[in-house]
């Protein structure tokens, strides 16, 4: 693993977990809109089914989501106490706004007030900076 992959990942996390916040609020949605039968039918079982099924589901993802959010919590831990070894202030302000925040290398230049090929330069010596803690 490269050293900007193992940065990304804290980005992979959250990404990861807003896809499975989304598809659980798309399940609540479907089970908010079964109804139960209460006339006399052989039908009301049916919708239990459906129902049963879909309150099944939405307890499965409820449960994903917070495995994957203790995860990235576990993620952010360690990337941040990677990122806060980097001794030059700079150098760890440029990761955090880059790995922890998700900000474009644009908003990242006009926040530090630096030039954007600089930026960039010193991009790569916060990557050997973060190296060398990961290798001691």
């Amino acid at each position: 693993m490269t050293t900007k992959e193992y940065l990304q990942q804290y980005g992979t996390a959250m990404r990861r977990i807003r896809a499975i916040s989304d598809h659980l609020a798309e399940l609540r949605a479907i089970a908010e809109r079964i109804t139960p039968n209460y006339s006399g039918s052989g039908g009301s079982h049916q919708t239990g089914d459906k129902l049963g099924s879909a309150v099944a589901q939405i307890i499965d993802a409820e449960n994903k989501v917070r495995t994957e959010i203790e995860q990235l919590f576990a993620t952010e831990r360690e990337i941040e106490q990677t990122i806060n070894a980097v001794e030059d202030e700079r150098l760890r302000m440029i990761l955090y706004h880059r790995y922890i925040l998700g900000e474009k290398w644009e908003q990242i230049a006009v926040s530090l007030h630096l030039d954007y090929r600089w930026l960039l330069r010193l991009h790569g010596r916060a990557l050997i900076a973060v190296q060398n803690q990961i290798d001691h």
